[in-house]
């Protein structure tokens, strides 16, 4: 789901009862091989059974570490050898990002010229990071059968991985796609021989992912390379198309269900771990959507429930619940322009911290992003906001018309937060149409 912007930066395997996916030695930096056996897969680092507790994002690293997370993904391989030595020295692995050009972005891959220079920039990176100890595998591209032919997608990312192959027989290489269609691994698998694993960004549809791939006849290793709340796309929306965002709370339930049951449960079978998304944040329709960090920093509670699985205890001190965002009296579908009207958070620390709760107003998001591309952020408008004790504010709406979102940010004081909106309009959506 990630666009460039934020970070530049399966397998047709052998029938047997056992075999690695790897080739001669590389004592300088790391050995990762993908292990098939009678029960499943495993990944080895350096010969020792590795399980992926990841995330996407290159931030904060070490806040990460502390939580027990063991790997970062990157969507691009640009600048990434500080990054690697940062993620060394904190005994995290590395998925390094091999970003592919997208048809919907105008590349074309019919053009040979075109194709050369993009794996020349791919011969760059692999030679340049192929020996660092951080490295665990390559991601080769991302989401880049997305609004474009699947042909030229998958003679695109199997040229990339025969490629790195050739150059580092020492990790393995994984496909990365949005969610599986209706044959994307089946194909995956059949056609990208030199694909050693497939990787799946897949979010509502996690819960039912194992049966979809069984159903496509996929008998590989997979890792699931971005999930976490409900996409965008999938949840209701208003009358005016406003897609509504599950609180922080609601995500981190939402998490704690699909990695038990499709993630943690498949370990050691065909699943070789995953990556939430986002370690950070991003404006991706909202501000806070795929967060796992608040822009200002704070951990959210999908963090606690990352934690408790990654490490097998539950996080010292946690993020508030965040569960109900109201307005009394009034109707958010019809708002007056300039209207007062009182909202309250329902919200409660689980250690007893004390909380404070900042309001604020954004317009709704007009921008039509495809796969993550770049979205511009949204600032916050100028209304009255009077707050009434921590849990209740008094909002004048704007006067002008059209659609707005009312966010509540909770925060503990010790580094945790939460969040919750709700999409309003102001006047009649009608007027709108």
């Amino acid at each position: 789901m990630l666009h460039r912007y934020f970070y530049r930066g399966v397998s047709a395997l052998i029938a047997g009862s056992s075999f690695l996916i790897s080739g001669c030695s590389a004592p300088a930096g790391s050995r990762v091989e993908l292990q098939r056996s009678d029960d499943g897969f495993m990944l080895l680092k350096n010969g020792e059974p590795y399980i992926i507790h990841g995330v996407g994002g290159v931030e904060k690293l070490d806040l990460l570490a502390s939580y027990g997370g063991n790997t970062i993904r990157t969507w691009g391989a640009d600048d990434v050898g500080p990054l690697l030595d940062e993620a060394h020295a904190l005994g995290l692995s590395v998925v390094v990002g091999i970003w592919l050009e997208h048809q919907r972005h105008g590349f074309d891959y019919t053009d040979p010229a075109v194709r050369e220079q993009e794996l020349e920039r791919v011969r760059t990176a692999v030679q340049a990071y192929k020996d660092h100890p951080a490295l665990l595998a390559w991601g080769v591209g991302n989401e880049v059968e997305l609004e474009g032919e699947m042909d030229l997608a998958l003679r695109q990312i199997n040229d990339a991985a025969s490629l790195i192959k050739s150059l580092d027989p020492d990790h393995p290489r994984m496909a990365v796609v949005a969610e599986i269609g209706d044959d994307k691994a089946i194909r995956i698998q059949n056609e990208c021989p030199d694909i050693d694993f497939l990787g799946v960004n897949s979010y509502a549809g996690l819960s039912s992912l194992l049966p979809r791939l069984e159903q496509q006849g996929y008998t590989g290793a997979y890792a699931i390379t971005e999930f976490g709340p409900a996409g965008h796309w999938e949840t209701g929306t208003t009358p005016w198309g406003a897609p509504y965002e599950q609180s922080s709370s609601g995500k981190a339930d939402f998490l704690r269900e699909n990695y038990a049951k499709s993630i943690e449960s498949e370990f050691g079978k065909h699943c070789l771990g995953s990556f939430a998304f986002l370690w950070g944040h991003k404006q991706e329709k909202t501000a806070t959507w795929y967060g796992l960090l608040l822009p200002t920093g704070e951990t959210t509670e999908s963090v606690d429930v990352l934690s408790t699985f990654w490490t097998g205890q539950v996080p010292a001190n946690r993020a508030p619940r965040v569960t109900q965002l109201e307005i009394a009296n009034a109707n958010p579908y019809g708002l007056a322009n300039g209207q007062e009207i009182e909202v309250s958070v329902q919200t409660q620390d689980p250690d007893g911290d004390d909380l404070s709760v900042e309001w604020t107003v954004t317009p709704e998001s007009q921008e039509r992003s495809v796969g993550g591309d770049y979205e511009s952020s949204i600032a916050p408008i100028d209304v009255k906001i009077v707050q009434d004790g921590i849990r209740n504010a008094t909002i004048t709406m704007p006067m002008e018309s059209g659609a707005y979102r009312i966010f509540a940010t909770v925060r503990d004081g010790k580094g945790h937060g939460g969040t919750i909106n709700l999409p309003v309009f102001v006047g009649s959506p009608e007027d709108d149409e």
